[in-house]
């Protein structure tokens, strides 16, 4: 009710006069820089920024007062104002007229910028945040104030590159033993099929510098010449003594058949000294002597065929080992391929994600190395909307810009340890080794 009396008092200043005589009445206030102030004359208000409204003669109407999220200011006794958007001078006049609606009588009203809205710096630098603006704050001061460009997390260079170092080892590793295991599918599958030599497999996408192509194709053809050597040996020393048990089988067939013919004779001899012994012409000797003969016959031939039948169950048993030569070796080399099919799916899922790692710690080794670049993009308010633009160390800041810091991404192949480096021209292409395979590896 008090400053309802106020009314006749006439104020030092007007509704349109100088706002100086006011801020003197209210030496205590704290106001942003003047020259701030002029150079951003035509700076439009938003939230966050922190105001300092005199009212003169009035200091309990004045204090310092911030744009709320809405945009508003929440003034004494006149309530919200909306002045987002407005310079000062438009949120200047409109506080006064809030203020003598109904409140005072030709108000004298000044408004300053105490604290400008911050600004935000974020992306790859140390300390990401909000930091407050500075008239004439630069993109490099303010990457400065948060840290630095970086992760804020970076790691030592040495820890950054031995990290390095370490997945690509282990991309060399699994690129080396995916390829073993191509390589040696594809023998397993020519020992499979019996055939005389193997091609070496269409390899696309491998380091040369992290596979020994060359000894690894050497060492599966040996492997190849070696077991299928020793295969084919087993078999022939095998398939050698069939034609040994055929001759002896014709041989002695042979005697049977001679045997046979000497059985007719001796029965047919039988059949004619028979009737004269029964008429007694003939001695019971001389038939006796015959019968001996006979039963001497039949035994021989007895034995013969007993031969006979043994070398073909010889031969049988030979077909035998020669199927169980056949079927080890099959089952052998069918378990070995199973074998290898089943590492080469583990590695194949293993090596992708090996490859994404190794590129991640590629990108960390560099930067720790001094090499990473990093690129600068602003979000500012223009005229209501929000506009992105990329900018330099030198470019100036404004009131609520939002930095962001990016790594420029660099191909994981520009960065390569030493041991990468050591590594190269370690074998010869895979395209010259698949030619060189066409030739017979026995």
């Amino acid at each position: 009710m008090a400053l309802f009396l106020a009314v006749g008092i006439v104020s030092l200043v007007t509704l349109d006069g100088s706002v100086n005589a006011a801020e003197g009445a209210a030496g205590s206030a704290q106001s942003a820089p003047a020259g701030a102030n002029d150079a951003l004359g035509d700076y439009h208000l938003a939230p966050g920024d922190r105001l300092t409204i005199v009212v003169f003669d009035e200091s309990q109407l004045s204090g310092d007062f911030y744009v709320d999220g809405g945009g508003e200011v929440l003034l004494p006794l006149a309530g919200s104002v909306r002045i987002s958007g407005l310079t000062l001078p438009e949120a200047q006049e409109l506080i006064q007229r809030k203020f003598a609606e109904g409140v005072l009588v030709k108000p004298a009203v000044s408004v300053r910028i105490k604290q400008y809205r911050p600004i935000f710096v974020t992306g790859d630098v140390k300390r990401p945040g909000s930091y407050r603006f500075m008239f004439g704050e630069s993109v490099k001061a303010a990457i400065a104030t948060a840290g630095g460009e970086g992760a804020a997390t970076e790691k030592p260079v040495s820890l950054a590159v031995s990290d390095y170092v370490t997945a690509e080892e282990r991309v060399r590793q699994l690129e080396a033993d995916h390829v073993s295991l191509l390589v040696r599918k594809a023998r397993l599958e020519a020992q499979r099929d019996e055939r005389d030599n193997f091609v070496m497999p269409l390899l696309v996408g491998f380091n040369p510098s992290n596979v020994e192509f060359e000894r690894v194709y050497s060492a599966e053809t040996d492997a190849f010449s070696r077991l299928s050597q020793t295969y084919h040996d087993q078999l022939e020393s095998l398939q050698k003594q069939r034609p040994r048990i055929e001759a002896e089988i014709k041989a002695v067939s042979e005697q049977i058949s001679t045997q046979n013919e000497r059985l007719e004779i001796v029965n047919g001899r039988l059949a004619d000294l028979e009737p004269l012994f029964h008429k007694g012409f003939l001695r019971k000797e001389v038939l006796i002597n015959q019968q001996i003969d006979k039963t001497l016959v039949q035994s021989q031939l007895s034995n013969l065929q007993a031969q006979v039948a043994h070398l073909r169950q010889t031969m049988g048993d030979l077909d035998v080992r020669l199927g169980d030569v056949k079927a080890n070796y099959t089952r052998q080399v069918l378990g070995e391929l199973q074998e290898t099919v089943q590492r080469l799916r583990g590695i194949e899922t293993t090596l992708g994600p090996a490859r994404k790692l190794r590129a991640v710690k590629a990108e960390e080794a560099s930067g720790a190395n001094g090499e990473a670049e990093y690129a600068v993009f602003i979000s500012r308010v223009q005229d209501g909307r929000m506009v992105n633009f990329e900018a330099t160390g030198e470019t100036t800041l404004s009131p609520g810009d939002v930095v962001e810091v990016k790594l420029k991404r660099h191909d994981p192949g520009s960065f390569e340890s030493p041991s990468t480096e050591a590594a190269r021209d370690m074998g010869p292409s895979p395209a010259s080794l698949a030619e060189e395979s066409a030739s017979p590896a026995r």
